[in-house]
C-alpha cells in the first residue's frame, strides 16, 4: 500500500527487501525487523497513517525502546530514522524530516582491551597438552595480531590461508567488501604448529573434537572456552573475542600506527570508530607526556 492511506507498518516487507538487495546481513535485517515489530510497534505508531505522523511520537517509541535493554531506545531511533528514509526514498511524503529525529545517547563504558602484557600472561596459562588448549592458544593469537572478528575468523577453511605472505582474503562480516587479515611472524608459528596436530580431513580451520564428529568451531562454544579460562585464571578484566580486536587496535595506536592505517588494518567503516581508539590511547599517555615535557621546564 502506498500514499494517502498507507500505515507505518504498510512498509515494512519492502524495507526487509530493500535491504536484501542491498547485500545487508540476514543478521542486520533480523535486527531491524526486532525493533521494527518491537519497539515501534510496541509505540502504537505501527497503526499510525504516516501522513499523521508528528515528531513527537518519536518519544513513545524511545520509552517503548527501553524493554530492550540499556541500548534499546538508541537502537529503536536508529531503526525508525532508517525506515523512514527508506519511505522518504521510495516517494513517500514524510510530514518532517527524518534527520530531525534526534538520536539518544547511552553514557559510554570503559571498554576492556589487553596491553601486551596482559595478553602474553592470559594465553601462556592455557594448557597445551590438549587438542582444546592448543586449538584455543591459536585462535587468541591469531585474533590479537589480525584484529578479525570472531566470526570471520571461524569462517575460514585452511586452504584459503596464504601461509607465504601470510596473509587471508575474507569477506567483511557486516556485510563489507572483501579485504585482507595480515598475520604476524608470531601467530602464524602458532598456526602451524596446530595444523601440524590435525589428522583429520575437515576444511575447516577452527574445529570441535567430538568424537562421533568433527565440525566447524562455533562461536558459542568458543565463548565458553574463553569465559572457563577467564574464571580459572581469576582474570577480573572482562576479557571477551571482541575485547582482543579493541586489544589490536589499541596496540597498534600505541605503537605509533597512523589513524588511516589502524582504520584500514581494522575495516572499520567509519574513521570515527577508529578515533574512539585513539582517544582513549591518548588520555592514556596524558601523564606520561606531562611528566616528559614539564619536567625538562
Amino acid at each position: 500500500m502506498s500514499g494517502f492511506f498507507m500505515r507505518v507498518k504498510d512498509g515494512f516487507q519492502n524495507y526487509f527487501e530493500y535491504m536484501r538487495q542491498k547485500g545487508l546481513t540476514e543478521k542486520t535485517i533480523r535486527e531491524h525487523r526486532r525493533f521494527l515489530f518491537g519497539a515501534v510497534s510496541h509505540s502504537l505508531l505501527i497503526d499510525k497513517k504516516i501522513k499523521h505522523l508528528k515528531i513527537a511520537d518519536v518519544a513513545s517509541v524511545i520509552e517503548a525502546g527501553r524493554t530492550h535493554g540499556e541500548h534499546g531506545p538508541t537502537r529503536a531511533i536508529c531503526t525508525l530514522r532508517r525506515y523512514l528514509k527508506f519511505l522518504k526514498e521510495s516517494g513517500e511524503k514524510i510530514p518532517f524530516d527524518w534527520r530531525e529525529i534526534e538520536v539518544p545517547k547511552v553514557a559510554e563504558k570503559e571498554q576492556d582491551f589487553l596491553t601486551e602484557t596482559e595478553f602474553n600472561n592470559f594465553v601462556e596459562k592455557i594448557s597445551l597438552h590438549t587438542l582444546y588448549g592448543l586449538r584455543d592458544r591459536t585462535l587468541y593469537e591469531i585474533l590479537f595480531s589480525t584484529g578479525a572478528r570472531i566470526s570471520e575468523i571461524l569462517s575460514l577453511n585452511k586452504n584459503g590461508i596464504d601461509l607465504e605472505n601470510r596473509e587471508v582474503k575474507i569477506k567483511g562480516a557486516k556485510g563489507e567488501n572483501e579485504g585482507w587479515l595480515y598475520f604476524s611472524e608470531r601467530s602464524l608459528s602458532w598456526l602451524k604448529r596446530y595444523l601440524a596436530t590435525r589428522g583429520d580431513e575437515c576444511p575447516d580451520l577452527f574445529i570441535t573434537y567430538n568424537p562421533q564428529k568433527i565440525s566447524r568451531l562455533s562461536s558459542c562454544v568458543a565463548r565458553k572456552h574463553l569465559l572457563k579460562y577467564r574464571k580459572e585464571f581469576g582474570f577480573t578484566k572482562q576479557i571477551t573475542h571482541h575485547s582482543l580486536r579493541r586489544s589490536f587496535c589499541s596496540l597498534l595506536l600505541d605503537k605509533g600506527a597512523t589513524i588511516k592505517e589502524v582504520q584500514h588494518l581494522a575495516r572499520h567503516k567509519s574513521p570515527r570508530t577508529t578515533l574512539k581508539f585513539y582517544a582513549k590511547v591518548e588520555i592514556r599517555k596524558a601523564k606520561e607526556t606531562h611528566q616528559r615535557i614539564m619536567n625538562e621546564v
